[in-house]
Formats: structure tokens, C-alpha cells, sequence
């Protein structure tokens, strides 16, 4: 069975984590949290991981891709600016999907920030709290959805193309950006050509008035989980040796995507780690289930195995695991 170290605080952690297997240019992924949001992980934790990686003589850089829905996050000058006005500062960051989520690759399927390319070495820094529609959010979420670009999370989080709400008044911007020329404007409206279309989520991206949108309840909480653990097959094809280490503090019920204050909802627990990326969030789980009485599991109705379970499928790690308290 695969090891999951636990402790109260980083630094014991960060004592037992084999570097030996990282290469010179390490991407670190961090969520930031959302414009609003006061519970994503706590910057000054993260520069300890940070500032560890670069004693070891490595070149360590913060990395994520813009998000697919309307916010602060939305393209790369506001993501970056969201980052340090969350404290993130000090410390390099790279926005692997360029200003607007136009810059993916395709790895079995997936599409991913194509900035993922310039880095040999991953640590996967998450913070758990909960999902309305995957359930929870730990290691696997952060790579999975975090690391898919724009166009990758529209294909995660729904079965159907973009949509033209009632806010739209013709003005042409969605048109001009549109490189798959889908779009045109019919009655003072922009009308999308789905036979064209290629999902790649630009004008949701450009819209001013936030009149393209996805249909978020399109998909179910299946398709979603099951999309989310392909694209982080899809991450951890390109990184032979990752390290996750997932932080039990601050827990809410929704994800650090939404942009307004959550209460927390359990009392900090402290920080895993581990080289199995199934093994962690499995561990992290059922830490989180035993020292809230099982009232985290209550939070949704969602099956916060199946999640586990599609990953390991297929083969991204193994659910069953041995804790080590430091």
C-alpha cells in the first residue's frame, strides 16, 4: 500500500518528502481563490513549499490556467492580479493558457495549458473543501480541472457548446474573436453555428455583458467526475514522479471558485502527503470524515467515492493506503 504522511504542520511534512526524483524547473499548482473568496490556501504555507524547492538549487514557479466562467480569474492580467492581492507574492506564477485560454495542448484527448510543456517536475498543492458537483475537491480536482485550459473545462463540465443568454445586444466581439468563424449576429443577436464550433470557450471569455455561458447543470455529477480524473491521467502522463500534498485547513462546502466569503465548516486538521494521487485524496477523505463525525459527507448528496473509484480505474493510483502520523 501506497504511504500517506500526516501532520499538523508543513514543515514535518516538508522533513519527509524525498526531492531526489524532481528536476530543475518545478511547477507548483496552487489555486489562488476567486475575487471575494477568503479561505483558499493559505499563501504563506505555500512560500514555505516554495521557498524549499528553490534551496534545493531548483527553479520552482507557481502554475495555473485561467477559468472558464466570468471572474476575476477569467484571463491572465486579472488572474495574476487576483493572486497577489490574495497574497501570493514573491514568488513566480504562470498562467499556463495564455491571457485568454487560447494556448492548450492535446494530451489522449485532453486539453491542457500548453505552458505545461516547459516544466519536468509537478508538486500538486491543493487545499480540500467540498464540490457541488464532484463532491470534494482535493489533488485530484486541482490537476484535473485546474489544469485543463478554457477550452478543456468546457469539455469537462458540459456535454453541450457554449450559449447565447437574453443579455446579448449584437455588439460583434464574441464574432471577432471567434477563430472558428461560428458565430454571427442574426436580429441584433449573436447566433452560434454548432456544426462549427469547437468549444474552445473564447467568447465567454470576451463577452462584456457575459451573455455567452455554459449550461452548467447540461452534465451530470458522473460525466464531470469522470471527465475530471481523465484529465488528470492526462496531467500525470507528462510527470513521472509527482508529489501531492493536500492541506486540511479551512474547509468549506463549496470550492474557492466562488467569489463571496463561506463559512468553515470543520475544524483544521492538518497536511498530507504522498506520491499516489488516489492514495492522498482517499486519505484525505476519510480524515476529514472521521474528525467531523461523517458531517462533511453530509455537506451534498454527491457519491465522493465514485471520484476515487473512476481514478483509480483508471490506474492513477489505488484507494487503499497506509497513514503515517509524524
Amino acid at each position: 500500500m501506497t504511504k500517506v504522511n500526516f501532520a499538523k504542520n508543513v514543515e514535518k511534512i516538508l522533513e519527509n518528502i524525498d526531492y531526489s526524483k524532481l528536476g530543475n524547473k518545478v511547477a507548483i499548482k496552487v489555486h489562488f481563490g476567486e475575487k471575494g473568496c477568503d479561505t483558499y490556501i493559505n499563501p504563506e504555507l505555500v512560500r514555505k513549499i516554495y521557498k524549499k524547492i528553490e534551496s534545493l538549487g531548483k527553479k520552482a514557479t507557481l502554475i495555473e490556467c485561467n477559468v472558464l466562467y466570468k471572474g476575476s480569474r477569467t484571463n491572465r492580467t486579472d488572474h495574476l492580479e487576483t493572486a497577489k492581492s490574495h497574497g501570493f507574492t514573491d514568488m513566480d506564477i504562470d498562467i499556463l493558457d495564455g491571457e485568454r485560454g487560447e494556448d492548450f495542448i492535446e494530451i489522449n484527448g485532453c486539453k491542457l495549458g500548453a505552458g505545461i510543456k516547459k516544466y519536468d517536475s509537478l508538486i500538486v498543492l491543493s487545499h480540500f473543501k467540498g464540490h457541488g458537483m464532484a463532491g470534494f475537491g482535493a489533488a485530484i480536482k486541482n490537476i484535473g480541472m485546474g489544469l485543463g485550459s478554457r477550452a478543456g473545462k468546457l469539455h469537462m463540465h458540459s456535454q453541450v457548446k457554449p450559449q447565447i443568454n437574453n443579455k446579448c445586444v449584437g455588439c460583434g466581439v464574441c464574432v471577432k474573436n471567434c477563430n472558428a468563424n461560428a458565430i454571427t449576429i442574426i436580429n441584433k443577436k449573436a447566433v452560434i453555428d454548432y456544426e462549427k464550433c469547437e468549444g474552445c470557450a473564447m467568447c465567454i471569455a470576451v463577452c462584456p455583458r457575459e451573455a455567452a455561458n455554459v449550461s452548467w447543470n447540461s452534465g451530470t455529477n458522473d460525466y464531470l467526475q469522470e471527465m475530471i480524473a481523465k484529465y488528470a491521467g492526462a496531467v500525470l502522463n507528462l510527470f513521472p514522479h509527482p508529489i501531492f500534498i493536500n492541506v486540511l485547513e479551512k474547509i468549506t462546502k463549496l470550492c474557492d471558485c466562488c467569489g463571496s466569503k463561506q463559512r468553515v465548516i470543520i475544524d483544521d486538521i492538518g497536511i498530507v502527503s504522498s506520491t499516489d494521487i488516489v492514495a492522498i485524496d482517499q486519505a484525505s477523505l476519510d480524515l476529514v470524515n472521521k474528525y467531523s463525525k461523517n458531517k462533511f459527507d453530509n455537506i451534498n448528496d454527491v457519491d465522493k467515492e465514485n471520484q476515487l473509484k473512476l481514478a483509480e480505474k483508471l490506474n492513477l493510483g489505488e484507494t487503499n493506503y497506509n497513514l503515517v502520523e509524524l
